[in-house]
């Protein structure tokens, strides 16, 4: 009778033990969460502040919300300090001013002017004012702490053309670059 009543209390025990742990692993999880995501707000913000960064496209949109998933190597926007680089380019390769299906542009960052906006006051909206060989741009940036970004560049013409993606830093970023205009 003890054999039983002892084995019925030790299931008892390691339940309670398995619930505690899962609580524990739960509440653990949220924390580490918490904390890559503090660090990814401070990544993010030494990126904007320091203008060293790349916005790397998974996916450009028109402005009437055509959205086409394309390679985030070779679609990006990367400031560098005064210094920026549109590329637009095809993963096939074929056509277009830089070799790979697009056009790559190297401009001058004649403005640029940071904003933090939304409910915490924690995303950063950028205006940048560009000149290129190509053109003259206007690039409006919106980021979250989390390192989502979206661009929009607009230029002399009546389009516009959205850049959705990840912001990753200047010297971690391993886009590749196409013949500039």
């Amino acid at each position: 009778m003890s054999l039983v009543v002892l084995g019925a209390f030790a299931q008892e025990n390691s339940s309670v033990d398995n619930k505690t742990t899962k609580k524990l692993t739960r509440e653990q999880r949220m924390e580490q969460r918490k904390l890559e995501e503090e660090e990814t707000a401070k990544v993010v913000d030494w990126m904007v502040n320091h203008r060293q960064f790349v916005l790397e496209a998974d996916y450009l949109s028109n402005q009437t919300g055509y959205r086409v998933v394309v390679s985030n190597r070779i679609n990006y926007i990367a400031v560098d300090s005064n210094k920026i680089t549109i590329q637009l380019a095809s993963v096939s390769g074929i056509g277009g001013s830089n070799g790979m299906g697009g056009v790559t542009a190297d401009g001058t960052i004649t403005k640029f002017d940071i904003k933090k906006t939304g409910k915490s006051g924690n995303t950063y909206t950028i205006q940048i004012y560009t000149m290129t060989h190509v053109g003259s741009y206007d690039i409006h940036f919106t980021i979250s702490p989390n390192g989502n970004a979206d661009a929009t560049i607009g230029g002399t013409w009546s389009g516009k053309l959205n850049y959705h993606g990840s912001l990753i830093p200047l010297h971690e970023s391993k886009v590749f670059k196409g013949m500039a205009i």
